[in-house]
């Protein structure tokens, strides 16, 4: 009995040892706090909301320090105002570079500033328009310091819109469509992203502030790209948007479907 005993202690301390040696760890950043992506949902708050530098004491505080070598990943999920997006208009470009080139001029356009921005656009079919996301370049850069001190492997930097859409792929139908997602804020507020699809592109986007039913922003967000409302919505928010999905099933209202977003605590 006492060699049973002892097999099953050294099986514990192997598994125990293992776990120790590899770990996945994805955080969120906002502009007002970072938060691990777990069940227990660590947080820490921004000394000063909304800038780079404290968001990079947020997430030092936050990522993990490994006892040993091992294989232990980082992922961090942007979210505004670290994150902005781009509908860019299809045009003849070559090279990725240029559509980047087209980007930096937007962002040039809507008053980001003098500060660096690294950016990524999304592949897409010929003759169609493209989605573009930036993030500050000193919070890409210190984070992978940050990774290379603490010998973690960096599996990504991720906008939260685009990080959004790659988890529902499945669920999102293409066509005359809007793709919404929403970050909460202070109290029952909420900033949405809407981004609208026709023809397989993307044919508009634009970020609004939500206190009230969702319906009405995304009236306003179609009237400010000039779009045609398209035929169905997807709405990515938490799982608590009852203050916002009011008017979803109303008499007219257009097709809505609701999609827990990823970085949600009740997810």
């Amino acid at each position: 009995m006492s060699r049973w005993s002892d097999q099953i202690g050294t099986l514990r301390q192997a598994a125990s040892k293992g776990s120790s040696m590899f770990s996945r760890t994805t955080l969120w950043i906002d502009g007002e706090r970072a938060r691990v992506l777990d069940h227990a949902g660590r947080s820490v708050p921004l000394s000063s909301i909304g800038d780079t530098a404290a968001a990079l004491k947020a997430i030092e505080a936050l990522a993990p320090k490994p006892a040993r070598p091992g294989l232990h990943a980082l992922r961090v999920v942007v979210g505004a105002p670290f994150a902005r997006y781009y509908a860019l208009p299809w045009q003849a470009l070559p090279k990725p570079a240029d559509w980047v080139s087209m980007a930096r001029i937007q962002t040039t356009q809507t008053g980001a500033g003098a500060e660096p921005w690294r950016y990524a656009v999304s592949d897409g079919v010929w003759g169609h328009g493209r989605l573009a996301a930036a993030m500050p370049e000193s919070l890409c850069a210190g984070i992978a310091r940050l990774c290379k001190s603490r010998r973690l492997q960096l599996s990504g930097i991720e906008p939260a819109y685009t990080f959004a859409l790659q988890k529902h792929a499945r669920r999102i139908r293409d066509g005359a469509i809007a793709v919404v997602t929403l970050e909460p804020t202070e109290g029952d507020a909420a900033l949405a992203h809407i981004g609208m699809r026709r023809a397989g592109g993307w044919s508009g986007f634009i970020g609004l502030p939500v206190s009230g039913p969702l319906d009405d922003v995304l009236r306003d967000a179609f009237v400010l790209c000039a779009i045609e409302p398209p035929e169905r919505r997807y709405v990515i928010g938490p799982a608590d948007a009852s203050r916002w999905m009011a008017s979803a099933a109303a008499p007219g209202a257009s097709m809505v479907e609701w999609l827990a977003a990823p970085w949600d605590a009740a997810a």
